[in-house]
């Protein structure tokens, strides 16, 4: 299967719901330009917290302004996840 071929199983076009975990604490006056994602932060066992980001999206453009928004805060990206079905 070439790589054209594997593109085609993905709808890059519509809404999706995403989970994405980063490093650090991601300040609460910051949730709201989230476009009403679930923020949640976990402590670990280790000293770094996690924040999970998770919701529905309206395209992949809005995934990348979330993404760049998250660059921005020098927050590492851990994973990304699409969970639709």
């Amino acid at each position: 299967m070439t790589s054209r071929e594997h593109h085609r199983d993905f709808e890059f076009g519509g809404p999706a719901t995403y989970r994405i975990v980063v490093q650090g604490r991601v300040s609460e006056s910051w949730h709201g330009r989230f476009g009403g994602l679930e923020v949640t932060t976990s402590s670990p066992e280790t000293d770094k917290p996690l924040t999970t980001l998770r919701g529905r999206l309206q395209d992949q453009a809005a995934l990348h302004g979330l993404l760049d928004t998250l660059y921005a805060l020098h927050l590492p990206i851990l994973e990304v996840t699409k969970v639709d079905p």
